[in-house]
């Protein structure tokens, strides 16, 4: 999945940091970064992006001109398949940015608009009513919104969660290799809800070689029960790292997606985390899928809840 993706004020450091870590496809980067900022500083701070990704907008009495800029941004012809606009909600040239970010985008393109909201941690927020009304102008601006607590190590979560979800539908010519399940696009932004939030839980795991793993074989049977086991253990620890403290109670629809070695995503793994989220939440509609990587040693679990209209401190 080809994503434009904007950084804007304070939350640029995220797309400059995609310029550099983005999962590639066949060498190219499926993240087409840009930056939008209202200081020489900041822009100077933009390390990876490329210098004709990066842009100066002046900010003067809360309001702000990108169009300039967008123009500048669609004149470079990169096929995309869907928008992520990445807003700090702290930062008011950030959220204004975003806002009108999102107008151009409706105005001029006709894929999917993704917001991904950038928050201080829920319980630590001085200016809670601020953050919460800027909340609802983004869900009504944008389609899709993703909403990040600034917890630690969030910035190392959000890119590698994107980086797997990013690759789903994608088709590595070098790969000869086919998932259990192919999850695509489609199935992407189908497990996502309008009107409401959604967050990522995420586990990554670093298997042995797999010189050794073949070493210590054992029978077919126990090798598929340890895998199948591991694929649980790994949601219950993605549960607990979620990306903002919100009650997928409320959760209306979720996606999971496994990335590794094939040899290590088992069915039976895969139907047992669904029976583990459906005993969470029996309302919840559950999409599921894997992307291969043959010989990978990381084994990856993204879950993704959306529909989301409650947070849970």
């Amino acid at each position: 999945m080809k994503l434009l993706t904007i950084g804007t004020g304070k939350a640029s450091k995220i797309a400059d940091l995609f310029a550099k870590r983005g999962a590639k496809v066949n060498n190219l980067n499926l993240f087409k970064t840009f930056a939008i900022v209202s200081s020489l500083e900041d822009l100077r701070k933009l390390r990876y992006l490329d210098d004709k990704s990066k842009f100066y907008s002046i900010f003067r009495e809360g309001e702000v001109d990108v169009r300039s800029s967008f123009n500048r941004i669609l004149s470079l012809n990169e096929l995309f398949e869907a928008s992520l606009v990445i807003c700090d909600l702290t930062d008011d040239f950030s959220f204004e940015t975003s806002t009108k970010l999102a107008e151009e985008l409706y105005r001029t393109t006709e894929e999917p608009r993704i917001c991904l909201m950038l928050i201080p941690a829920i319980d630590s927020m001085e200016d809670v009513n601020t953050i919460f009304r800027r909340m609802k102008t983004l869900l009504q601006s944008f389609d899709y919104l993703f909403l990040f607590e600034k917890l630690d190590n969030f910035e190392e979560n959000l890119i590698h969660s994107f980086n797997v979800l990013s690759l789903v539908g994608e088709i590595d010519l070098k790969k000869k290799a086919c998932g259990e399940v192919v999850v695509d696009t489609s199935d992407f932004l189908n497990s996502l809800s309008r009107n409401s939030l959604s967050i990522i839980g995420n586990h990554r795991e670093v298997l042995p070689l797999k010189i050794l793993r073949r070493i210590f074989k054992r029978s077919y049977s126990e090798i598929v029960a340890e895998r199948t086991e591991r694929m649980v253990k790994m949601l219950e620890k993605a549960l607990k790292n979620l990306s903002a403290r919100a009650d997928i109670l409320s959760a209306k629809k979720s996606l999971i997606v496994f990335s590794g070695d094939p040899d290590e995503i088992t069915m039976d793994g895969i139907f047992e985390c669904i029976k583990e989220l459906e005993k969470i939440n029996s309302n919840i509609a559950v999409r599921y899928g894997d992307y291969p990587i043959i010989n990978s040693r990381d084994l990856s679990l993204i879950l993704v809840f959306s529909g989301i209209k409650k947070f849970k401190l």
